[in-house]
């Protein structure tokens, strides 16, 4: 957590040293990341699964100045706790992601710049590798479901060539959907009762981005 926050001041920090006049980005770009999901809000979903990677990949065009809006995928790979792996029940979790993005680049020297942004979209969820505690729950309840979702974003970049940058991100990942532990067919497997579930999905993630110019303005 220490880390996080430093990375944030950091961000603040150069935030509010960016320059007066700010050199031009291209108007049309390619950006992803590549980052560890941790698994936070819902104490069912993180006593359940825990976040092993996630990435994503997105297009966007720039409007005024450097505001931008774009469109993206993501996926994110989730594996089952330790509790679930001792008993031998390696259910997996996988979350595809389509979003819209807006956002906007903000200078602070010649070669660096942050990015602040908020990605909004619909998921589709699937549990595999399921294993259940008695087979009379085969078939019983769902293995996948949809919901949609909001992500507000703060990435560093530096540029490494006219048209290409490198960097890290922060974001957090707020999931409407809440979590149900007879999808996996979890329940029989460990004692829900012991843990909360008042919350929905969520998850923080922090991982290395790139940015790559399309076309100069």
């Amino acid at each position: 957590m220490k880390y996080i926050l430093s990375y944030l001041i950091f961000n603040v920090c150069l935030f509010s040293f960016a320059q007066e006049k700010a050199p031009e980005l291209p108007r049309f770009a390619i950006r992803g990341n590549v980052s560890i999901p941790k698994v936070v809000s819902s104490q069912s979903f993180r006593n359940s699964f825990s976040g092993v990677m996630a990435g994503d990949l997105n297009i966007t065009c720039k409007l005024v100045s450097n505001f931008f809006v774009g469109v993206g995928y993501a996926y994110t790979y989730y594996k089952p706790q330790k509790a679930f792996r001792d008993q031998n029940v390696n259910t997996n979790m996988q979350s595809q992601n389509g979003y819209l993005k807006l956002g906007f680049d903000k200078f602070f020297s010649d070669n660096g710049f942050a990015t602040f942004s908020l990605n909004a979209g619909y998921n589709y969820n699937e549990f595999k590798g399921i294993r259940y505690k008695s087979d009379t729950l085969i078939g019983k309840y769902p293995t996948k479901f949809n919901s949609s979702f909001v992500e507000p974003i703060i990435g560093l970049y530096f540029i490494v060539d006219p048209n290409f940058a490198i960097g890290g991100h922060l974001s957090y990942n707020y999931n409407f959907g809440q979590f149900d532990p007879n999808y996996p067919g979890f329940k029989g497997w460990f004692d829900y009762t012991k843990v909360k579930n008042n919350w929905n999905m969520s998850m923080i993630t922090l991982g290395f981005g790139f940015y790559y110019g399309l076309v100069r303005k």
